[in-house]
């Protein structure tokens, strides 16, 4: 979890390429090129990818400029250690922690949320305009992660695979989350979250028992008095973090604005990312940030802190154990959904025969989205 200081970023550079030569020369020389954002793109939408932190950062259906992921933080807002590398924004991933790392880690140059976020990565290739391969080096966390993206030939889905292999000759603790965070003008406080996640805490009120005031989604409590509010709303005036675990093997997440008519969702594996984490952030009187950060923990403290007591919650742990020459992979959707005006929320979403079906609240009226991606 990173430092909650915030500002609207909209910063993109526009260049697509698919020359075979200019693809080769740009991987071959990433630190030279960091400065761009690759784009994958059908006849539904445009979906780009910032070199620099390997960050998601535009997400469009053709025709319009809304973008969820305009939310971003200044260099000047950045942790010390994190400063001489990218900068925050829209979806990163958080590779080997989330959060800070111990003093004697920062001293060794660890930033805030893992290497892969701060650093650039490098393009392997981009097969047509709807695949590319990149992948980071992070050998100050011990690990490398090649990324293959996919978007859909024509819906607006978008498959991420991400192939982690520890390099490290002895095992490390261990997290991984994917860290989606939305802006405005997408973000306001008439944006609808809802998840099939369950039980959870806020983050404030974890640590070090996460059982003391827990909750069942969408119900949370506020503080330990007792009061609560609904997490699908943005409008609650103050800021949080509310971590959930699941019961079903899908999760899925997803933010609506029905004046904007126009829903953003993920769905991936409960094995994979156990955990869910809604982070709400205001500045200046104004709602600046929306995290929807699903991964392998929930609980925002450094590994000293996650040992020194049990935070497993319901079986479910805090960290992994990565072990030497250790390898896994782990997949997400992420997806958007034009909706109508007046659009009530999600019940549900399945993903079968061939389609991602949404279930609209009050009216169970049934969206599908055809895709011949499989998670």
């Amino acid at each position: 979890m990173m430092q909650k200081l915030l500002v609207f970023i909209g910063w993109l550079l526009p260049p697509v390429y698919s020359d075979a030569q200019t693809v080769a020369k740009l991987a071959a020389h990433p630190t030279a090129n960091c400065n761009k954002v690759y784009y994958l793109k059908n006849n539904t939408a445009t979906f780009g990818i910032d070199l620099f932190g390997g960050a998601f950062t535009d997400f469009k259906l053709t025709g319009s400029n809304i973008n969820p992921f305009t939310w971003g933080v200044s260099k000047e807002e950045m942790p010390d250690n994190n400063r001489p590398g990218a900068t925050f924004k829209g979806h990163f991933l958080c590779l080997g922690r989330w959060g800070a790392p111990t003093d004697g880690e920062m001293k060794a140059g660890v930033p805030h949320n893992g290497q892969s976020g701060n650093n650039c990565w490098q393009l392997d290739r981009q097969m047509n305009q709807q695949q590319l391969v990149m992948r980071s080096n992070a050998p100050l966390d011990g690990v490398e992660v090649k990324r293959t993206v996919v978007m859909d030939k024509e819906s607006p889905v978008v498959k991420v695979t991400e192939q982690v292999q520890a390099t490290t000759t002895i095992a490390r603790l261990f997290n991984m989350v994917q860290h989606a965070t939305i802006g405005p003008p997408f973000l306001d406080t008439g944006t609808v979250i809802d998840c099939n996640a369950d039980r959870g805490f806020l983050q404030s009120m974890a640590y070090p028992d996460p059982y003391r005031f827990e909750f069942t989604w969408p119900n949370a409590l506020i503080d330990s008095t007792g009061q609560s509010f609904n997490l699908r709303s943005s409008a609650t005036p103050f800021n949080y973090v509310s971590t959930h675990i699941f019961s079903d093997s899908i999760g899925w997440i997803t933010a609506a604005n029905a004046s904007e008519k126009l829903m953003l969702g993920y769905i991936w594996k409960t094995s994979d990312y156990p955990w869910v984490n809604v982070w709400q952030q205001w500045k200046d009187n104004r709602l600046w940030a929306k995290g929807l950060e699903f991964g392998t923990t929930g609980i925002g403290k450094s590994y000293q802190e996650l040992l020194a007591v049990n935070t497993s919650f319901y079986g479910t742990p805090s960290y992994k154990l990565l072990d030497a020459g250790e390898s896994f992979e782990k997949s997400f959707y992420c997806f958007l959904l034009p909706i109508p005006a007046g659009f009530k929320g999600v019940k549900s979403i399945q993903v079968y025969k061939g389609n991602i079906e949404v279930t609209e609240a009050g009216t169970n009226k049934n969206i599908r989205i055809p895709t011949t991606l499989t998670l």
